[in-house]
């Protein structure tokens, strides 16, 4: 049965607070966690220095962290991917202000597809590209770790050790047998195993993108889109 978004999801309760209570304050920061590279990718390849993109991307972090900073969260349709991509556009934005502002005096005003060009990506399109598929290799990343972290507590960590490959789309064709003979079992329990381990991480999948959306976020639409990120 696919996942619904429930009323309890971590951006539906930053949203609903403003990220204005401890709970709010920890969800969000959890969600910053869990979703830094797509910004620190993103961040990248708009800043020529690694070391520039990660203080940029640090500020950022540290901006939304530091207090309401969600007045645009309600133009984000309920996305917590829409809003973490919109703001740090935003917030890359203002850091070109103030560079071009050092370098030609407080007075000298840009429009922002001018600020933009001079960025060393002029493209807006690709690094929007880039953002999404690096946010959809983040949520494969959580969703795998959140499952090993079940087989760990279960005592099967050697179990997942073996047939993670497969669940990661890392496993060649023919190998079955192998993970059967380190497994001590048959070829065809191997298969039922994937099978059941993969229904749990498709759970686990789209309970993680729920925890993104609002209430009423669909997230068989947000599943079909990041696997469309992951194939471009």
């Amino acid at each position: 049965m696919s996942a619904t978004v429930s009323s309890h999801t971590r951006w539906s309760l930053v949203q609903a607070a403003k990220g204005d209570t401890p709970q709010a304050r920890a969800a969000l920061a959890e969600l910053c966690e869990a979703y830094y590279a797509p910004v620190f990718g993103q961040m990248r390849r708009w800043l020529s220095s690694e070391d520039e993109a990660r203080d940029v991307t640090q500020a950022f972090f540290a901006h939304v962290l530091g207090g309401n900073r969600l007045n645009g969260a309600d133009a984000a349709r309920g996305r917590f991917r829409s809003y973490l991509h919109a703001a740090a556009r935003h917030f890359i934005l203002g850091h070109q202000r103030s560079k071009t502002a050092e370098k030609r005096g407080a007075s000298a005003l840009q429009n922002d597809d001018a600020l933009l060009e001079e960025l060393p990506d002029g493209s807006q399109s690709a690094p929007d590209a880039e953002f999404d598929r690096a946010w959809a290799c983040a949520v494969l990343k959580r969703t795998l770790d959140a499952l090993e972290m079940e087989m760990n507590a279960s005592g099967r960590a050697s179990t997942f050790a073996i047939l993670k490959p497969w669940l990661a789309g890392d496993a060649g064709h023919g190998e079955t047998a192998r993970a059967a003979t380190e497994l001590g079992i048959s070829e065809m329990a191997v298969r039922v195993q994937l099978s059941r381990l993969r229904k749990r991480l498709r759970d686990i999948l789209e309970q993680t993108l729920a925890d993104t959306l609002a209430p009423g976020g669909d997230v068989q639409v947000e599943l079909r889109e990041m696997m469309a990120a992951l194939r471009r």
